[in-house]
């Protein structure tokens, strides 16, 4: 009997999620206002998306998507918040509510003065192959795609900038997050970030960005990821690239397609990403 109800649930799930294959809302904080760059997504695949500036979005599934997945909303400084799609599917329009959630840093001995300066990361621009961000067939859908590149740190070190070489891009108006992870089973684990990091580019613009990262104060004596996360573009737009350098002696190059979904590892691989610090 059991076994005929679990099958009744899966097959009215599955019916539903045919009907009905997007759900759609706005993310909010403790006090109403709409948050803005909310990582959207079901976990452990490639569906998902980001929040808009009014906290609003739109989450379309595919086939391989059952009733009982995981969504989970999270962002830097909120307690993350998962549901089952079955649960979404139901209702119109959501309003989901994200709770502030206070964090403790582990404290590190900071030096009075880092005075010594120091870049490291891939500076080949003219590699014959290129990471997407960007699939024309899912735009607004994989929006919190994410390159990211290991850095090793052997004392207490001040990130200073992070500068990152756009091979592609025909988009008027994309924005990126500036993402720092310390390591968990030799992939990204925690963000060691207490904000958001917005790096905005227009006018179709290519080369080297750069991001200020000295106003945020990141200090770490531990070996770092920093991640370029594609967070917003215009409507008129295909291509967003960033060259990558196969092979890369001694480079750790990592990747994850979509908002939710698990990074992959790649050893001797390397995105245009560079890193200038202090110690």
């Amino acid at each position: 009997m059991k076994n005929l109800i679990l099958i009744i649930g899966l097959f009215l799930s599955n019916s539903l999620l045919a009907q009905n294959n997007f759900v759609k809302g706005i993310v909010i904080g403790e006090n109403s206002a709409p948050l803005d760059y909310v990582n959207i997504g079901v976990v452990g695949t490639s569906v998902g998306t980001v929040s808009g500036a009014q906290g609003e979005f739109e989450l379309y599934f595919n086939e391989k998507i059952n009733g009982g997945d995981t969504i989970r909303f999270s962002s830097i400084g909120f307690a993350s918040k998962d549901f089952s799609v079955e649960e979404l599917l139901s209702k119109d329009m959501l309003t989901i509510q994200l709770k502030t959630q206070s964090t403790t840093l582990k404290e590190i001995v900071v030096l009075p003065d880092f005075l010594r300066t120091k870049e490291k990361g891939n500076k080949n621009t003219n590699a014959r192959m290129n990471v997407y961000y960007a699939i024309s067939k899912k735009l607004n859908q994989n929006l919190g795609a994410e390159i990211g590149r290991k850095f090793k740190i052997k004392k207490p070190t001040q990130l200073k900038k992070v500068r990152f070489f756009i091979a592609q891009n025909n988009f008027d108006t994309v924005r990126f997050r500036i993402n720092v992870y310390h390591l968990k089973k030799r992939k990204p684990g925690t963000n060691i970030l207490s904000q958001n990091i917005i790096k905005e580019v227009v006018g179709q613009q290519q080369g080297w960005i750069e991001v200020d990262l000295t106003p945020y104060q990141i200090y770490t004596e531990k070996n770092v990821v920093v991640g370029v996360e594609w967070i917003y573009h215009s409507q008129k737009g295909k291509y967003l690239t960033l060259p990558i350098s196969v092979p890369s002696v001694g480079s750790v190059h990592f990747y994850k397609y979509g908002s939710q979904n698990k990074w992959k590892r790649f050893n001797m691989m390397s995105a245009a990403i560079r890193l200038e610090m202090a110690y």
